[in-house]
C-alpha cells in the first residue's frame, strides 16, 4: 500500500542491458534526449499530512519491496534492502502510511545493473538519495475481495512529487498488520527517461510488489 517505491520505485529501468554496464557505467553519456518523448506535464503536488492515530512501524526484516522492469527482449528483477515506514491506525483501521526508501540500497538480479540503476541514467542517488511516499487516503475497496483497499498519495522520487494510487490488501491481525500490493507505475512520470539500446528499448511501466509487515506490541520477533 505504499510506495514506493518505492521506489521505489521505482524502476522499469531495470530493463537495461547488463552487457553495456561497466564499473564506470554511471558516467556513460545518455542518449535519452534523442530517442524518448518529452516528460509529462508538470503535476507537482505537496506531500500530504498524516492524520492522528497510533503509529505502527514496519519490520524491515519481515518486509519486501521489489520491482520488475522490462525491455523488448526480457526483464530484470530488483528491490530495496533499506527502508523505513509506518502505518497510522485507529480503532483497528489503517488510516494512512508514510514510507522512505534508501535508494543506495537498490539491488538487482545482475550486480552491475544495480550500480547502473543508482547512477545518473536512472535513480541519481547522489542527488536524490531518498524516495518518499505519503498517503492522502486509505479507503475500503468498493467491492472487497482479494483487494481490500485503495491507497492514494504522493510519491516524491527523482526530484518530482507526483500523485500515485494503487490497490492493496490490508489485514489487521492480532500480532501484526500486513499489507500486500502489486501495481505498475510509469517511470516517465518521475522523469526517469533513459531509453536503453535503440534496438532493445526499455518499457515505461514498472511493476512494484509490496509485502509489508507491521508487528504490534505482542508480535513475535523475527528469527
Amino acid at each position: 500500500m505504499h510506495l514506493l517505491l518505492l521506489a521505489s520505485l521505482v524502476l522499469g529501468m531495470v530493463g537495461c542491458d547488463s552487457e553495456v554496464l561497466e564499473d564506470g557505467a554511471e558516467d556513460v553519456p545518455t542518449t535519452q534526449d534523442l530517442t524518448t518523448p518529452p516528460p509529462p506535464a508538470n503535476v507537482e503536488v505537496p506531500l500530504p499530512e498524516l492524520p492522528d492515530g497510533q503509529t505502527v512501524a514496519v519490520s524491515v526484516e519481515l518486509s519486501k519491496i521489489h520491482f520488475t522492469g522490462a525491455k523488448i527482449t526480457g526483464s530484470h528483477d530488483g528491490g530495496f534492502e533499506q527502508f523505513d515506514g509506518a502505518v497510522v491506525v485507529s480503532d483497528d483501521q489503517v488510516l494512512a502510511t508514510k514510507f522512505e526508501i534508501d535508494m543506495a540500497s537498490t539491488t538487482a538480479d545482475v550486480p552491475k545493473l544495480a550500480k547502473h540503476l543508482m547512477g545518473k541514467d536512472f535513480f541519481m542517488i547522489k542527488k536524490y538519495p531518498k524516495a518518499t511516499f505519503v498517503s492522502s487516503e486509505v479507503a475500503a475497496a468498493s467491492d472487497p475481495g482479494a483487494v481490500t483497499h485503495m491507497v492514494k498519495g504522493v510519491l516524491d522520487f527523482h526530484g518530482k512529487k507526483r500523485p500515485l494510487s494503487f490497490p492493496a490488501t490490508v489485514t489487521v491481525g492480532e500480532t501484526a498488520i500486513t499489507v500486500s500490493a502489486t501495481f505498475d507505475i510509469n517511470r516517465q512520470n518521475w522523469g526517469v527517461a533513459y531509453p536503453g539500446k535503440p534496438d532493445d528499448l526499455i518499457k515505461d511501466d514498472v511493476q512494484i510488489r509490496l509485502d509489508l509487515n507491521f508487528p504490534t506490541a505482542s508480535a513475535p520477533k523475527a528469527e
